[in-house]
């Protein structure tokens, strides 16, 4: 610091013109210095005097002019130069009088100073931005001195840019804050180093883990002062109270620093972050984080890029990264194969990582399976950032335990719930103050394949603007079409190409050349190359040919040869031993299986994979593998890759690799491939895999499976369905596989915890069966089946894969394939009679969605459904029956889907709409309101733009959803409540129904009705529903009829009546294709029609005849389906009570339909009944003498019957069936069977109706169920059961 002379002046007052003020404003004194920062007074109003008081205190050098401004925000500008005083007085400068400020000698205003005699020479007042100019100063000469070829170059680089920026926004801000005033000065005096290195720059190396270490404490010190002063990420200042604790701990960090440097002696000193970490996370929550299964990324091999190359668009990138006035929160890098995109990438990645900043790292291999899947992308990105920061982990674990199988739902959703919802809550706000966090995704386009990384673009593209701004993600990519397609054109997204033609990018490949080539002669000093070796001129050819692509400069290291085939051909022919027929093979063999594979495979799990499909060979892979260690990477226990893609292009082209040694048919390695997987699976797969006992619990500890097992399990019909258009020999092996071990595999995908996956595998292999030429009927037909029993029983066998067998055969349809083929294996339940013949049509069922559902609305896709009940509404996925989100909660009437799935609208008995966000739950903008009374009816136009509306007061109004204003409010027709609403497909008109049994259509743009009213029905209207073509109307009332009208014509006939059902009609939908009506009623039944003959066209759909309408449960239905819903019905009512003899042959049963019958348990047919009563039977029993059959109705009475012949006999009171009541040793808890003495659980049940009564005896267990069925289960003879 300088030693300088000063004085201090005071500013005191001044006085306002009366003509200025007349104005609302503030006004501030500014001084100028030459040569230093400008130094200002705060923000003052005028006072009614007409001062403005500030009462500020300068220092100021007496050998610099100093100008003094007065300011106000409306151009109100005076400025005079301040005079210097070698005695304290005040001083009075007036403001003039002149044309300038044209005012007069009466309006003119004054500014009161009060100058200081000087000191004696002291210290120069601490400045900020003086500071930070030194700073500034000192890195730029910095970077000079390490150049581009230093390790620390990128942090140097890094520093200087958050420095410099924050130098340009807010130094005359900071110059007024001590504590920052000190911190920078303490940093100002650490640079002190770079003079020191200047003059020794032999010094640089011993210090340059802790000048990295200044640098790194630089930019983290920077992101702080950046958010601290309000021109950060958040946009506005920090706490004050813990912002000084921070800047303590800054202080005190380089202090630390700076003694390392002067004493020269490395210490470990722990940087400083700016983010606020938690010490421990604890290990349930990393254990809870683990339930999403993210993919493994760890690959510590990924090069990076050279110290002295890509520093440019290393610098560019990272720039942006920390740059909080850029409203781009995603940076798109692209550029062609081979430009060098992921190890740009990999490098940011390590960079940020040493900077404490790197929240995630996902990166893609199109030669792993397993790591490029996009649906494991954003749990991946989770299970990286939750890891990264325990409060974030600690908020996305709540999401993993509210929804456990969060990781099955579609890909929108995980990203709300897990990113978006976390990221927003108010626990995590801090997040928004504590500089950036990036994510980096690197090979974008090796993630899957165009059609199934949709979602993936989708979501980048749409919602990674809901992210708080301060989380930046890095993608880079080929610039592949719909990559493109999807990023290039949003708002919020910096796309930033690799120029492969640029000079830098030449001078870089040109440089990487010079450094490899040089590593090259140095590991190869006995062969006495030149100093100068390769030589300016080799290198520029080479560098020529390379065209930009670092893939090319890289392959070109590794062999030194003028082009890349020449390169491998020379490798190949120098590395194997060809004239061996042996080698040969065996190179073939190893390097098929290599390219085909969908995970890179160890060497020994390749031998065992020959080894089951009886490969003759003897020699391992490693012999072959270690010959070619310039063209592979692994081991026997680490996987094997080859080199890089492009070795793969050119042995699996005849014409570029020329040898029939080399050559690999893909065809022919996915065919050994599949043989080989399928052989394993043959030699390995068995019942009960891991000698695992059936617990309720599920599997605890499960030893892990050979890598060549999973393997096969998972990809063998990946394989499979490489082969299009194969002879019919493989489909014989896949059958004879399947009808031994198919129940095996589903087992094992179990064990994986992939048992979800087996349905759109067995879908996939089904389809290629039917594909190929001489197709195999007998395998068509069993994967068929197949398919519906993973369908059918995934939710029970996930819980655990002994259900296979112990619950999910026996329940499968008796007629169907799979049992017919299986149902002898050894030791399984067995459902006496069947428990159905064919597979019913009930898809699947969703209990207890919170109540009474009155409403549902599917998506346009088809993926997800809205139900509605009395405390609010739900959305659930289609396909896993999962809940997704939780809508509006209150008195909601029903909530209709907007066309594309994201927007819902919901009305309420209050008379409101909310408008809500159907992943996040969270309502948008303000409730629509309007006085329609309670609302009963909404409808969005199929384009989503506007919403109808209808309730209590009979009217109809129309709103714009985008502005959530009225559009149509006209005078109420409807005499009674409007009860439904619906829009016809082309919009141009929509149609309602209300309880005055009236049906109008009216004209979507004027709201003018233009027919009806409509009269048919002798009740209320509850549905009405356009046909695809908008000609036709379905109604359904309460007069149990479905009308179908034709609106073509002003003059509608009487509607056509679908006569069916036995009670109110409450829903009615047309099929998209216009064939089909589907109905739902009161009377329990879900009916279909025919539109063009009215003709019904299946059985009703009733699953639980006396309890469906309020069972409170959604079921989804395969409409084509014609088998039965379940187990026979036996009785016509709820089956009340059952009881074994005492011999255990016979089972008695009691219904609510006032019937008693007696059953056989080997064979479930009826011996005798129905025995009548006049009130529903309360219980039942089988005395010990076997000659009576004893029954108690609801009111108490006892009653007996002939055990042979079924005639009434005289019952005492001691006859009641409770005096003769068996227990039997099994016993049901929730879903589950199980030994009551032992607690050993025998089976869990799948879905059916429910069970309202049981009994057992012996291995025998007898379920009486809510429809009237009975349920006879025999498990196999045990220790524990006989």
């Amino acid at each position: 610091m300088d030693s300088r002379t000063y004085y201090k002046a005071d500013i005191i007052e001044a006085l306002i013109p009366k003509k200025d003020s007349t104005k609302s404003s503030v006004y501030y004194a500014k001084i100028l210095v030459e040569g230093h920062p400008p130094l200002k007074t705060n923000e003052v109003a005028r006072e009614l005097d007409g001062k403005a008081v500030w009462n500020k205190h300068f220092m100021l050098p007496i050998d610099m002019e100093t100008q003094l401004e007065i300011k106000s925000k409306h151009n109100f500008n005076f400025q005079t130069w301040l005079p210097f005083s070698r005695q304290t007085q005040e001083i009075r400068l007036d403001f003039p009088s002149d044309d300038v400020l044209h005012y007069d000698a009466s309006q003119r205003g004054y500014i009161l100073v009060r100058l200081y005699r000087p000191e004696e020479p002291i210290s120069e007042p601490i400045s900020v931005g003086k500071s930070f100019s030194v700073l500034i100063s000192q890195l730029d000469a910095f970077i000079q001195i390490v150049g581009v070829a230093s390790q620390i170059h990128p942090f140097v680089n890094l520093a200087w840019q958050v420095v410099s920026s924050l130098y340009t926004i807010a130094r005359d801000q900071l110059d007024r804050d001590k504590s920052i005033g000190e911190l920078t000065d303490m940093m100002e005096g650490v640079y002190t180093f770079v003079d020191d290195i200047k003059s020794f720059p032999s010094r640089l190396a011993s210090q340059e883990e802790t000048i990295k270490k200044i640098m790194s404490q630089t930019i983290e010190c920077m992101l702080f002062i950046q958010e601290y002063s309000g021109h950060g990420f958040c946009g506005r200042a920090l706490n004050q109270q813990w912002a000084s604790e921070q800047i303590q701990r800054f202080t005190r960090t380089f202090t630390m620093l700076k003694a390392s440097l002067n004493t020269g002696v490395w210490v470990q000193i722990a940087l400083t972050a700016h983010r606020m970490y938690e010490d421990v996370q604890s290990i349930a929550q990393t254990q809870t984080l683990a339930k999403l299964h993210p993919v493994d990324m760890d690959d510590p091999s990924r090069p990076t890029c050279l110290p002295q190359t890509r520093s440019d668009l290393l610098f560019s990138v990272l720039s942006w990264a920390v740059n909080p006035s850029s409203n781009q929160n995603v940076l798109w890098l692209h550029g062609p194969a081979g430009s060098g995109k992921s190890t740009v990438a990999t490098t940011i990645a390590n960079i940020i990582r040493d900077l404490g900043r790197l929240g995630a790292f996902v990166f893609f291999d199109r030669r792993m399976a397993a790591r490029n899947d996009p649906a494991a992308v954003v749990r991946t990105i989770a299970f990286q950032l939750g890891e990264f920061d325990p409060r974030l982990g600690a908020s996305i674990s709540t999401v993993i335990k509210g929804t456990p199988s969060i990781r099955q739902s579609p890909l929108r959703q995980q990203f709300h719930k897990l990113l978006v919802q976390p990221l927003s809550e108010s626990e995590l706000a801090v997040w928004s103050q504590e500089g950036p966090v990036i994510v980096v995704i690197d090979a974008l386009d090796e993630c899957g394949h165009v059609g199934n990384r949709e979602d993936l673009l989708s979501i980048l593209a749409l919602e990674s603007v809901k992210l708080p701004p301060t989380l930046r993600i890095i993608v880079t990519s080929r610039t592949e079409l719909d990559i493109q397609q999807a990023l290039e054109a949003q708002k919020n997204i910096c796309s930033t190409p690799i120029d492969i033609n640029s000079p830098a990018n030449d001078k870089d490949i040109h440089l990487y050349l010079s450094d490899r080539l040089q590593n090259i002669r140095s590991k190869n000093k006995y062969l006495s190359l030149p100093q100068e070796w390769p030589g300016h001129d080799v290198i520029d050819a080479l560098a020529a040919r390379a065209h930009g692509l670092f893939i090319w400069a890289y392959t070109a290291y590794r062999y030194v040869e003028n082009a890349l085939d020449l390169m491998y051909s020379t490798a190949l022919e120098s590395a194997g031993r060809w004239e061996d027929p042996a080698f040969s093979a065996d190179f073939r063999d190893i390097l098929g299986i290599v390219i085909a594979a969908k995970n890179p495979l160890t060497a020994s799990t390749i031998d065992r994979l020959n080894e089951v499909a009886s490969v003759s060979r003897t020699r391992p892979s490693l012999h072959t593998i270690q010959h070619l260690s310039c063209v592979f990477r692994g081991s026997t226990n680490e996987p094997i890759h080859v080199i890089h893609p492009s070795f793969e292009d050119f042995l699996t082209d005849r014409a570029r690799c020329k040898r029939d040694e080399w050559f690999i048919d893909v065809y022919l390695s996915h065919q050994r491939l599949a043989l080989q997987c399928i052989s394993s699976l043959r030699a390995n797969l068995k019942r009960n895999m891991c000698d695992l006992t059936l617990t309720r619990s599920g599997v605890v500890d499960v030893r892990i499976l050979p890598e060549d097992v999973t393997y096969s399990c998972i990809f063998w019909i990946d394989h499979v369905c490489e082969l299009e258009g194969t002879e019919e020999s493989l489909s014989i092996v896949i059958y004879d596989l399947l009808v031994k071990h198919l129940l095996h595999w589903i087992e094992t995908m179990s064990l994986l915890k992939k048992a979800r996956h087996t349905i759109k595998l067995l879908m996939r292999l089904e389809d290629w069966s039917r594909s190929i030429q001489g197709r195999h009927q007998e395998l068509c037909d069993l994967l068929a089946d197949a398919v519906r029993f993973c369908q059918a029983f995934t939710a029970v066998i996930e819980q655990h894969p002994l259900l296979v067998y112990s619950s999910a055969l026996p329940f499968s349809p008796t007629n169907s394939v799979l049992y017919q083929l299986f149902k002898d294996e050894i030791s399984i339940p067995v459902v006496v009679g069947g428990f159905r013949d064919e597979w019913s049509p009930l898809l699947m069922d969703i209990p207890r969605p919170g109540g009474e559902v009155t409403s549902l609305s599917l998506s346009s896709d088809g993926s997800q459904l809205i139900s509605t009940v009395a405390r609010g509404c739900h959305v659930w996925d289609v396909i896993s029956g999962e809940l997704l989100i939780q809508g509006p909660k209150g008195d909601v009437a029903m909530t209709v889907f907007a066309p594309g799935g994201q927007l819902a609208a919901s009305c309420l008995f209050s008379g409101s709409i909310v408008l809500w966000d159907t992943f996040s739950g969270q309502t948008i903008g303000q409730p629509l309101k309007r006085d329609q009374g309670a609302i009963y009816a909404l409808a969005f136009s199929p384009d989503g733009t506007r919403l109808i509306s209808g309730g209590q007061n009979c009217t109809i109004i129309m709103w714009n959803v985008q502005t959530a204003s009225i559009i149509l409010d006209l005078p109420a027709t409807h005499t009674k409540t409007v009860l439904c609403l619906a829009f016809s497909p082309d919009g141009m008109r929509y149609a309602s129904g209300s309880r005055d049994g009236a049906i109008r259509i009216w004209d979507a743009a004027s709201g003018r009705m233009v027919l009806g009213p409509l009269h048919g029905h002798s009740g209320s209207v509850y549905s009405v529903a356009f046909t695809p073509d908008s000609t036709r109307v379905v109604s359904g009332t309460d007069d149990k009829h479905v009308c179908v009208w034709d609106i073509r014509s002003e003059g509608v006939s009487m509607p056509i009546k679908l006569r069916g059902h036995r009670s109110t009609v409450f829903s009615v939908a047309v099929s998209p294709d216009g064939r089909l009506i589907a109905s739902a009623s009161k009377d329990t039944t879900v009916r279909l029609w025919s539109l063009e003959s009215g003709e019904e066209l299946s059985l009703p759909r009733s699953p639980a005849q006396n309890a469906c309408a309020k069972d409170a449960t959604i079921r989804i239905w395969d409409i084509e389906s014609v088998g039965s819903m379940g187990v026979t019905r036996k009785h016509k009512g709820l089956v009340s009570h059952l009881a074994f003899s005492q011999d255990g042959q016979r089972i008695v049963s009691g219904s609510l339909d006032r019937t008693v019958r007696v059953w056989d348990p080997i064979t479930g047919q009826c011996l005798l009944g129905p025995l009548n009563l006049e009130q529903p039977v309360h219980s039942v029993a089988l005395p010990a003498d076997n000659v009576r059959i004893l029954a108690a109705d609801r009111e108490g009475a006892v009653f007996a019957w002939d055990a042979t012949t079924g005639m009434h006999l005289v019952a005492t009171p001691a006859d009641d069936p409770s005096n003769h009541s068996i227990v039997g040793p099994l016993s049901m808890e929730r879903k589950w069977i199980v030994d009551s003495r032992t607690g050993t659980a025998l089976t869990m049940l799948p879905t059916m109706s429910a069970v309202r009564s049981q009994a057992s005896f012996g291995n025998c267990m007898v379920l009486g169920l809510a429809n009237g069925g009975i349920v006879i289960v025999r498990f196999p003879d045990t220790p524990q059961l006989v």
